[in-house]
């Protein structure tokens, strides 16, 4: 197979997870794409820096063990493709299971010259969106602008522009990654989301350990202090979506005609 841009597909795992590795590796056996683990860690490395104080001013508390290793974990994988030859990154968490015919599709696609930097390939909760462009990948996948948070990152695309974004914008840790991710408005770049989404979560908890305990710290004058921030977030926020426009890129949304993107699309042959 070619492609018209090279693809990193990172699977982030702790490297004492032989067994989630190991039901990881099997269902992938098929995939005609290139990946590999990436060892997640448990503490961040410079140049990312927790702030406890700051996470509890405006994320309402401090963060826990996992959350930590998460975060660090996806800020590191960010730093290693920028340093590689790739143009694209994929992640995933290793407790999904993958549509690998739908990741090789989008692998072999430019989407940064579609105007999509960021691509979400699942959410652990309901989100709020809009379809900017129907038949993504067939007649029944859409592509989704995203609007305020979206919770998880078991799986998500990025271009290189918006993981030096992501990096220069996510160097203080005071909210969970995908909080951080989400905040569009703060690095300036469009979410999207592929829909329906090309993974599924695993029943059970993560190896990367999302959800320890941690005791909630939060002061009247803390809350108060979130609560400003929380204020003046959300104008930035409506700002950025009042002045977004997607019909450059994709034109008015139609459901008819054929799939966006495809084979035919990408120059495959």
């Amino acid at each position: 197979m070619t492609t018209r841009v090279k693809t990193s597909v990172q699977v982030i795992s702790m490297v004492t997870a032989q067994r989630r590795r190991l039901q990881f590796s099997a269902a992938a056996e098929n995939a005609e794409i290139d990946w590999e683990f990436f060892s997640a860690l448990r503490l961040p490395a410079e140049p990312l820096a927790y702030d406890e104080g700051l996470a509890v001013r405006r994320f309402g508390r401090q963060l826990k063990p996992g959350e930590i290793g998460c975060y660090a974990s996806h800020f590191a994988v960010w730093r290693a493709f920028l340093d590689s030859p790739a143009a694209q990154l994929i992640v995933f968490e290793d407790d999904v299971i993958v549509d690998w015919q739908a990741i090789q599709t989008l692998a072999r696609q430019d989407l940064a010259a579609h105007g999509i930097d960021v691509l979400k390939l699942f959410a652990t909760h309901p989100i709020d969106a809009k379809v900017v462009k129907y038949k993504l990948l067939s007649d029944h996948s859409h592509l989704l602008r995203l609007r305020g948070y979206t919770y998880g990152t078991q799986g998500y695309m990025l271009s290189k522009r918006a993981a030096q974004a992501l990096i220069e914008h996510s160097k203080v840790m005071y909210m969970p990654i995908d909080w951080a991710m989400s905040r569009y408005w703060d690095y300036g770049l469009p979410n999207y989301a592929s829909f329906p989404f090309p993974l599924f979560e695993r029943q059970g908890q993560s190896s990367i350990e999302h959800s320890q305990s941690a005791p909630v710290s939060a002061t009247p004058s803390s809350a108060a202090a979130r609560f400003a921030w929380k204020l003046s977030d959300r104008m930035k926020r409506l700002r950025f979506d009042f002045a977004a426009n997607d019909r450059s890129q994709f034109g008015p949304p139609s459901d008819a005609g054929q799939a966006f993107l495809t084979d035919a699309s990408s120059g495959t042959r």
